[in-house]
């Protein structure tokens, strides 16, 4: 069979088996649909065009799914609506609000657990939901635990039974009082049972089991761990540290986004980050360091593609490792951005090769944002997260005690 000259346009052909057709661009093989059917035409004529676009070079455009039609969510108007029936209502209208994105909303996964509290309660009528039912729900909560299961390498599996957090308790007990603060507003129940549910305090220290506070990552393991990471997510831990961002602001870094690349700072500008939906801006300051690891991983690549690509780390060799054996070509399920969960399970590997304990991606921003609250101040590693509210950085970055003991110094 003759060689396709240069320039030529990739052919679509059909699968022997299946009947369908496909193409290969970029040396990724793409379903179109049924051979000679129209769908197939148009699937096909999308790819060629998203991929001449970007300079023949990338067809991530067309391959995004695309967002479902938006559709008006009917909220209830009965007065004698059930709880199991506003709760639905509730994440429906998450749901809309956040249209396309509401898996990675933490509002949706707080209303599914939330349904969930309430499932034993879903016949009542909402508007007879009162702060006694409320305790209920507290009280199932402790007492119900939940399962982990834990696989080891031999292939066995072990379960733990562990007693829900006071936190998570104090979480779902929140999401259920702004899930009646919801009704409220649509006149389905009256201010009174709303107010009444706010009387219920929280659960205090030691009325449940503690959960630890997260702390940030030893400088001494961090170092440790770099040697045997590749040099792509390598880049991509290097980057988190420098800056403090988040790890899915960094994983989603595009020299698109990237603003004032003729300053010596340059301002990282994410058009996607938790605040977006209320309206915020996210400023994510580059220094030279984080400059230069930007340099080196975006040479070759268009400006809308993700500067740190699974696909790129793939091809390349462990900075000090052992040589990786590597395949001819890679596989067409490797995606063109990063995940939380494999940047964090190639994080835990590389330090299990190290022999350090096991850590995460967001113990790297504690670490940053605790040095610039420590060198610069809180309004620094406020600005630096991107935080709207002091407590939250105070989480990430509490005060020190070397600062109180400072100022006791000087005070003599």
């Amino acid at each position: 069979m003759g060689r396709r000259h240069s320039g030529a346009l990739p052919v679509p052909r059909k699968h022997p088996r299946s009947g369908n057709a496909r193409v290969r661009i970029g040396g990724q093989e793409h379903w179109l649909g049924p051979h000679g059917s129209a769908e197939a035409r148009l699937r096909y004529d999308e790819l060629i065009a998203a991929w001449i676009a970007s300079g023949r070079t990338s067809v991530e455009a067309a391959t995004k799914p695309k967002p479902p039609p938006a559709q008006e969510v009917e909220l209830p108007s009965s007065p004698d609506i059930t709880v199991g029936e506003l709760a639905l209502a509730w994440i429906a209208d998450i749901e809309r609000q956040r249209r396309g994105k509401y898996r990675r909303a933490s509002a949706w996964h707080a209303g599914l657990a939330t349904a969930k509290a309430l499932r034993h309660c879903a016949s009542m009528r909402a508007r007879d939901f009162g702060p006694r039912a409320l305790q209920d729900v507290r009280r199932r909560l402790l007492d119900t635990p939940y399962t982990r299961r834990h696989r080891k390498p031999d292939g066995t599996e072990t379960v733990e039974v562990v007693p829900r957090s006071r936190r998570y308790v104090n979480d779902t007990i929140g999401r259920v009082r702004q899930l009646f603060n919801w009704a409220v507003g649509l006149e389905l129940i009256p201010i009174e049972r709303a107010y009444a549910l706010k009387q219920i305090p929280r659960l205090a220290a030691g009325q449940g089991r503690e959960t630890p506070r997260r702390e940030p990552v030893s400088l001494a393991d961090y170092e440790a761990t770099l040697p045997h990471l590749t040099d792509e997510v390598r880049g991509l831990v290097e980057f988190i540290r420098l800056t403090g961002c988040r790890p899915s602001e960094a994983m989603r870094l595009r020299l698109a986004e990237v603003q004032d690349r003729d300053h010596p700072v340059w301002r990282y500008q994410p058009a996607n980050h938790k605040n977006a939906h209320r309206g915020h801006v996210r400023d994510i300051p580059i220094g030279p360091r984080a400059q230069e690891i930007v340099k080196r991983h975006a040479f070759g690549k268009a400006d809308d593609e993700c500067i740190f690509a699974p696909r790129r780390s793939l091809a390349r060799i462990a900075h000090g490792g052992p040589t990786i054996r590597l395949r001819r070509k890679c596989s067409s399920r490797v995606g063109t951005t990063f995940t939380a969960n494999a940047l964090r399970v190639a994080i835990h590997r590389a330090s299990k090769a190290a022999g350090v304990d096991p850590w995460t991606p967001y113990q790297l921003r504690y670490l940053r944002l605790r040095e610039i609250r420590r060198d610069q101040g809180a309004e620094a590693a406020r600005a630096t997260a991107g935080h709207a509210r002091e407590s939250m950085t105070a989480h990430y970055a509490p005060p020190s005690f070397e600062a109180a003991a400072r100022a006791a110094m000087a005070a003599g």
